[in-house]
């Protein structure tokens, strides 16, 4: 109340731009990140700390990586908040199979407890509670990790929503903001393979990258040429564009996190060790953008149709819908 008196209290908390913005002097006049750190901004403030110049206005083309490797140093300040007990609660005392890997992203999306009764607060690539918007596609999200898509990062489609909801919202008053539908995720090779099946018929609505471990990139999408995910329209000024997917900095993949964070909570050689030493190993990591944001999302079918391709390949065209 003495704040509110003195004109100090801010009734309205609104977020400057849709990410945490850092209070660091040199990167104040920052307004333009990748999308892949939304969940992980530690992650980016530690990888892009030896900057001179941080992104203003646009994020421009990016013609070489600039971004530290996760080294010894990073990890060790990136390290989960959780101790190494907590975590064996949350992820697993023993896992005895992909699908029980499966099962701890879908109760972390799902708000749920596991099957020990222990909530799934966070994950290697998310530290930190959910976003709010996330509740938007709560229901369609904990379906496909329960299937094997595992995803670290996502946002809804989002059309002209005022610059001032509770939810999506960003920047001054009086705007609005937009999205592109947006998912990133962990699969298996066999839903890959489906998977760019699936995605031919889509053409440039669906802009993907699909990454291995090694480093071998599959895409549709220009080499260089970022593509903006996120932007806001406010009087009087310029659009802002604050968050992109950029084909360079997709490239320093997060794949160590499985090994540094999850497979070393187990003993070596042990089966639970193994289990997240092969997912390290054999998935990959997928992004897929829907471009057309004015249409609901098609990323839900997307999924759809590569399971449907999966349960029935050699006659996926006559499949009725949801087999």
């Amino acid at each position: 109340e003495v704040l509110r008196r003195l004109g100090l209290w801010n009734e309205d908390p609104r977020r400057p731009l849709p990410w945490a913005v850092s209070a660091h002097p040199k990167r104040r006049v920052e307004d333009v990140r990748p999308i892949f750190w939304a969940s992980r901004p530690k992650s980016y403030i530690y990888r892009t700390q030896e900057w001179d110049e941080f992104p203003n206005g646009r994020w421009g083309n990016s013609s070489s990586p600039a971004f530290g490797e996760l080294k010894d140093y990073y990890l060790f300040y990136l390290k989960s908040k959780s101790p190494r007990d907590e975590l064996l609660k949350m992820w697993g005392e023993e896992l005895t199979s992909e699908e029980s890997v499966f099962e701890v992203f879908r109760c972390y999306i799902a708000g749920e407890p596991n099957r020990n009764g222990h909530k799934v607060t966070c994950l290697p690539w998310n530290d930190d509670p959910l976003a709010a918007e996330t509740n938007l596609m709560k229901a369609e999200l904990a379906k496909v990790n329960r299937l094997g898509i595992l995803t670290i990062n996502s946002q809804p489609r989002i059309h002209g929503k005022p610059s001032t909801d509770p939810v999506v919202g960003w920047g001054p008053p009086g705007g609005y903001v937009f999205q592109k539908a947006y998912l990133e995720f962990f699969t298996s090779s066999e839903n890959v393979k489906a998977l760019q099946a699936v995605l031919k018929k889509y053409g440039q609505r669906v802009n993907y990258h699909i990454v291995n471990v090694k480093g071998e990139n599959i895409t549709n999408a220009h080499d260089l040429q970022p593509n903006a995910v996120t932007w806001g329209i406010f009087p009087g000024r310029e659009i802002i564009q604050p968050t992109v997917v950029d084909p360079v900095s997709f490239m320093t993949r997060p794949f160590a996190l499985w090994i540094e964070q999850w497979a070393k909570l187990y003993e070596e050689e042990s089966p639970s060790r193994m289990i997240i030493q092969y997912i390290h190993d054999n998935y990959f990591l997928v992004n897929l953008v829907d471009n057309d944001f004015p249409l609901e999302s098609c990323l839900w079918q997307v999924l759809e149709d590569m399971y449907q391709l999966l349960n029935c390949p050699a006659e996926a065209v006559s499949c009725p819908p949801g087999h």
